[in-house]
């Protein structure tokens, strides 16, 4: 039977988005073909009518990946004022509802030390889908009038802290630990960025001889909640 071309997309389109959840849930070497296929009722064989290889399948699934991770962020900042958007991104990232479920998480956590050993192409899209999400959380640091360059630094650093507690918190079986690794690295990141404080610029450096004094940023009127 000949299906025509908006039939084939949609199919793709499921394909893509059932071999995203695996990936994150599975890693790429958990993530059976066979498997992708029969959850959707259809051949093994349909595949290639979809996919040049398994490798193939996995590059662009980690763009579908990132592709819901940028609209999550999106969702749950829509319409917040940028210190608020933040908090919230914060709050949800570090939350069991993420990281009890990798496979609607973020892409980051779920993937990074897989993707690290996969073909260029994984990693190159990886890579677009990191720097994509990274501009999301800089450009509210830029309405916060940091510069291109410090809201870049400081959406870098947040997305490893993060994404480095989201790993760990999976990583152990006790939810006692993963409450704690969570509720540290949060209290860590709200010391740094001095949320709920006066103003919302970086922690400055203590003074020594042989380090330049930083420069403090001006302060913000913000007022804050963690809760």
């Amino acid at each position: 039977m000949r299906y025509d071309t908006e039939h084939k997309e949609r199919t793709r389109l499921r394909l893509l988005t059932e071999a995203a959840i695996m990936l994150r849930e599975e890693g790429p070497h958990g993530l059976s073909v066979a498997t992708l296929m029969k959850r959707q009722g259809l051949t093994h064989g349909g595949f290639y009518a979809h996919f040049a290889s398994k490798d193939d399948l996995i590059a662009h699934a980690i763009d579908v990946m990132f592709e819901r991770t940028c609209e999550r962020f999106q969702t749950r900042t829509r319409g917040l004022e940028p210190q608020a958007a933040l908090m919230a991104y914060i709050n949800y990232y570090l939350s069991p509802a993420h990281y009890n479920k990798p496979g609607q998480g973020c892409a980051i956590p779920a993937t990074a030390g897989d993707v690290a050993r996969l073909e260029p192409e994984a990693r190159k899209r990886f890579e677009v889908g990191v720097t994509a999400l990274q501009k999301l959380i800089a450009d509210q640091f830029r309405q916060m009038d940091f510069t291109l360059d410090e809201a870049m630094d400081q959406a870098a650093a947040l997305l490893a802290d993060m994404s480095g507690a989201v790993i760990m918190a999976r990583a152990v079986k006790s939810p006692v630990m993963q409450k704690h690794i969570t509720a540290a690295t949060h209290t860590a990141i709200l010391a740094r960025l001095r949320i709920c404080q006066p103003d919302f610029g970086l922690e400055a450096e203590p003074d020594s001889a042989s380090m330049k004094a930083p420069r403090v940023r001006p302060a913000r009127k913000i007022a804050l909640r963690a809760d």
